[in-house]
């Protein structure tokens, strides 16, 4: 249950990671307006800081979390081993 639980969430890191991604770069077009007062310009060069900016967020976010599900597949691989070379 708990491999069930790592794999499902490193799928959804991933999915979080792509949805931060594009909400910075909506919001960067749209001025950093955060759409309650989007005036329907939408900024190109914003957008494409937006997108930068949230890569960024995104690499800390979910890279962090990226980083604690490899470090648990790698133990539960020597896991695996140290129960087989039990005598």
């Amino acid at each position: 249950m708990n491999r069930f639980l790592a794999r499902t969430l490193s799928t959804l890191n991933i999915l979080f990671a792509l949805v931060i991604i594009v909400v910075g770069a909506m919001t960067g077009g749209a001025g950093g307006s955060a759409y309650y007062y989007y005036d329907g310009n939408f900024s190109i060069p914003g957008a494409i800081f937006g997108a930068i900016g949230g890569a960024v967020v995104a690499a800390l976010i979910c890279g962090t979390i990226a980083f604690l599900t490899l470090i648990e597949r790698h133990l539960s691989v020597l896991a695996d081993a140290a129960r087989r070379n039990q005598p």
